[in-house]
């Protein structure tokens, strides 16, 4: 799902993976401790419906990785990728890229390796692991269980 800026959102039910473009100007309505504008977030909110049809779109599959799959929002300044790896593989290797990205443990338990780390980096549910600009990460499974990671980057 893609919103653009100004659309307000909330989780009614089930976990998502948010990704957003940087920004100095979040408002908050509530429900935190920082600081809260409601006047302002009510004046700069889009109040225009659509369908909800209207802002989904489908993952595109990658031709060279069987287990990545793609969300490209109609923006430039990031995407997300999905590998769903299965278990019965021992490992995995993540693409380097032209930029950097942060990889996000949803499912899994691996060890983590790239050329310039010292040691290698255990990886669990709820890890992240800063990716650097043209660096390729082996991720070994150290359970053999599936893993579903999530990649945020900027393709450039």
């Amino acid at each position: 799902m893609f919103l653009e800026a100004n659309v307000p959102h909330a989780y009614l039910k089930g976990d998502c993976v948010e990704c957003m473009a940087c920004s100095d100007n979040t408002v908050r309505a509530g429900l935190t401790s920082k600081f809260i504008d409601v006047p302002t977030l009510c004046e700069m909110l889009s109040y225009t419906p659509s369908p909800s049809k209207d802002r989904l779109f489908p993952p595109k599959w990658s031709q060279e990785d069987p287990y990545l799959s793609l969300y490209a929002p109609p923006v430039p300044d990031f995407a997300v990728m999905k590998m769903e790896v299965p278990g019965s593989d021992t490992e995995y290797k993540v693409s380097a890229l032209d930029s950097a990205s942060i990889l996000l443990m949803v499912q899994g338990t691996v060890t983590a390796s790239t050329p310039t780390a010292q040691a290698e980096i255990p990886l669990k549910r709820g890890g992240v692991l800063f990716i650097g600009a043209n660096e390729s990460v082996s991720l070994k499974l150290t359970v053999p269980e599936d893993l579903l990671i999530f990649r945020a980057c900027c393709l450039l």
